[in-house]
């Protein structure tokens, strides 16, 4: 069914009809419906802030709270109310509750634990037989476990066998299901709760609160002003990195470019929608548009010689080196230069130091892509996976789209930049899990023209395997790195929240991006998703 949206003028326009090169020049164009009530949206919503405060602050009993918080966070208000939300978790963790209760105890740990609080796992232990197998219990109370269980880390092995056990019940229990439980149990065994793309799970979750017997009428009402007002933010940020990327005139001369700046920061925003990070979502949606132009001449268009020539030019960083260039690449590389160079004048002179890091970053990124295309040149492909992540996870450019989250964040220092310089556990298991991610969903695609191999074939060298089976174990890898990145970002207390949690919100866009295809190459599977983001107000 062709989904369709009004225009500025009322008319209808056909999403069916859109090419993802179109999205670009619809966001430039498009004035959305509820823009010119920005002034009463915004003082209603301070009315019913307040009025959500009394509500959390009166409320009481364990269950009714924690009840709460777990709305409040799915609906994408929790940013508001961090303080409040935090007092509530510390009387959660200090209040006695019904130890019994298995729907509770999984909530309860579901809850602290996504907070970054210390608890074991061991209160499951009493709700296993000697066997070590799980006792039968209601859907409810399963799928409650289910998603507690998926904030595990590895040795946690009661953990890992409630895994097993509900997945197994869930799958079981879909056909005797009625909506819209059963959408929900569907939707949890596709992507656990604690996976998903924060922002999407508010879109997702707004219309299934509105049917809940239990809602809150002030926190219906406030989830959806603040998802529309949001959104009009958010169009505002499209038009301003759609503007700057129209400025390279990406058509004939450069048509072996992917042409996709909305999804890059549709890509981006998953990553944070707060507000007050707007910054920072434009430099890394332009940052991640550059390694998208590099990557595409390096890995399709360019010659190797071109190629050499074009990343020892950002080696060098001066526009000098623009001679160096064939004639094609040398606006591109310009821009590049004059890219950063607006980064550093809007930061000003105490915060430009950044994007020092920023370029060091960037540079390290072309020089292991050169690494990879001598690899496809000669046919390499590296004996073992260690040896082909060693240069892999750097041109995957975790660090480079994480430095640049960063270096419009105002609560960042120093301190921060360095921890992104070195080999630290968190950023070295996001490097691992993108790639693994990235190689499982690209392969086939990939592997159809010249291509240096992917960690795939160097499992298949490594260890004189089929393919199948290369694959099966490169997602239990993955599964693996994910569970690591939780187990780095539980443990990370040196540097401010937002930095383990940015990198924990990046590794959540790479699985929704990459869950069953290359959604950013294969954007028109992204379209509708797109659309409900940033095109159609909540009502």
């Amino acid at each position: 069914m062709a989904a369709a949206h009004a225009d500025c003028s009322g008319q209808e326009e056909t999403m069916a009809t859109f090419h993802p090169t179109l999205w670009g020049d619809y966001f430039l164009t498009h004035q959305p419906q509820s823009s010119g009530q920005q002034p009463q949206m915004r003082e209603r919503m301070e009315v019913l802030l307040e009025q959500v405060r009394t509500v959390i602050k009166e409320s009481n009993g364990i269950q009714n709270v924690m009840e709460l918080i777990l709305s409040l966070e799915r609906l994408g208000l929790d940013y508001h109310y961090e303080n409040e939300i935090g007092e509530l978790l510390d009387v959660v963790l200090n209040s006695d509750y019904d130890d019994n209760n298995l729907q509770l105890v999984s909530l309860r740990f579901y809850l602290l634990r996504k907070n970054r609080y210390d608890v074991s796992s061991d209160v499951f232990n009493k709700f296993q037989d000697r066997e070590g197998d799980f006792f039968e219990s209601d859907t409810n109370s399963l799928l409650s476990l289910y998603s507690a269980a998926h904030m595990r880390t590895k040795g946690e092995q009661v953990l890992d066998k409630a895994i097993y056990f509900t997945k197994k019940h869930l799958l079981g229990a879909l056909v005797h299901l009625e909506s819209p439980f059963v959408e929900e149990v569907s939707s949890a065994l596709l992507t656990p709760p604690f996976r998903r793309v924060r922002i999407l799970e508010a879109r997702s979750y707004i219309p299934c609160y509105e049917k809940e017997a239990t809602r809150n009428e002030a926190i219906l009402e406030l989830a959806k002003l603040n998802f529309n007002i949001l959104q009009l933010h958010f169009c505002e940020e499209l038009k301003e990195v759609t503007l700057w990327w129209q400025k390279l005139k990406v058509g004939p001369n450069l048509s072996f470019i992917r042409d996709r700046i909305v999804e890059t920061y549709f890509w981006i925003n998953g990553t944070s929608y707060n507000r007050k990070y707007s910054y920072s979502r434009i430099i890394a949606t332009k940052i991640t548009a550059f390694m998208t132009i590099i990557d595409d001449i390096l890995d399709t268009y360019g010659s190797t010689e071109e190629s050499m020539q074009l990343a020892e030019a950002i080696n060098r960083w001066d526009e000098g080196a623009v001679d160096v260039l064939p004639e094609y690449m040398k606006d591109i590389y310009l821009y590049l230069l004059e890219t950063f160079h607006s980064f550093e004048e809007h930061l000003g002179p105490e915060k430009s130091y950044r994007v020092v890091y920023l370029k060091e970053s960037f540079k390290k990124l072309v020089q292991a892509y050169t690494a990879e295309l001598k690899w496809r040149d000669e046919k390499y492909v590296p004996k073992k996976i260690s040896e082909h992540l060693e240069v892999s996870t750097i041109s995957i450019g975790t660090a480079v789209v994480a430095c640049a989250f960063f270096v419009g964040m105002d609560d960042i220092n120093a301190e921060t930049f360095n921890w992104l310089s070195s080999e630290t556990k968190l950023l070295k298991s996001f490097a691992i899990f993108v790639r693994l991610t990235n190689d499982m969903a690209s392969t086939e695609r990939e592997q159809q023209g010249v291509h240096c191999a992917s960690t795939i074939q160097s499992y298949m060298k490594e260890h004189a395997t089929t393919k199948y089976d290369a694959c099966e174990k490169i997602k239990e890898l993955i599964e693996n790195s994910w569970n690591d990145i939780l187990k780095h970002y539980l443990e990370l207390i040196d540097q401010p929240m937002v930095v383990p949690q940015i990198i924990l919100d990046l590794s959540r866009t790479v699985d929704n991006m990459y869950k069953h295809t290359d959604a950013y190459t294969n954007s028109e599977t992204i379209k509708d998703t797109i659309r409900m983001l940033f095109v159609d107000p909540m009502e």
